[in-house]
């Protein structure tokens, strides 16, 4: 009998496997670089694309990938004019992607299209050229004499429009109200 729980043991041993291919590269989790205090600028061409200045910038080798608390940015047109600015409290930037994801605090201004968006959460498609909110995230925005707050936010820069999915509300100033005021005073 001896024989065959000994034969019968190395049977499950053989057939019990560990998976050590799941292994974790330590470089993912680690930044390749941090700074605090720091200004970052990227340059396609020889001209200025954008810039970043934050409390604390971290990249990450494996992806790419960079990560800004309490950033300011501006990116540049290929003219080399401020194109869109604006502030955050954290900021994730994927810049092979060219995609960018905004939280807290956010104030941004697209000057191409005389758009200021104060919003919690924003993502930014470079490459399309959108910008995005979540479908509950509340945002702000003022264009001219008018002020929008509403839910489900996305604007093309292609387009030079933008929309909400869900009910605003805002104020919007005429001319004649322009007009009424200035006689007030």
């Amino acid at each position: 009998m001896r024989p065959a729980l000994l034969i019968a043991a190395m049977f499950f041993l053989a057939a019990c496997s560990l998976d050590y291919g799941k292994s974790v590269n330590v470089e993912d989790s680690i930044p390749e670089f941090r700074f605090t205090e720091a200004k970052y600028s990227q340059y396609e061409n020889n001209k200025q694309t954008l810039e970043v200045s934050a409390e604390r910038i971290e990249q990450y080798k494996s992806d790419g990938s960079s990560y800004a608390r309490k950033a300011s940015f501006r990116r540049y047109d290929e003219k080399g004019k401020v194109e869109t600015e604006g502030t955050c409290d954290l900021l994730s930037a994927d810049t092979q992607k060219d995609l960018y994801l905004l939280f807290d605090n956010i104030y941004m201004q697209l000057h191409s299209q005389d758009l200021k968006i104060q919003a919690k959460t924003l993502r930014f498609d470079g490459k399309n050229e959108q910008i995005t909110s979540g479908i509950e995230d509340e945002v702000t925005i003022e264009k001219k004499d008018t002020r929008i707050v509403g839910r489900g936010f996305s604007a093309s820069g292609v387009s030079k429009t933008f929309s909400f999915a869900d009910t605003v509300e805002g104020t919007v100033v005429t001319q004649e109200e322009h007009a009424e005021e200035g006689e007030d005073e």
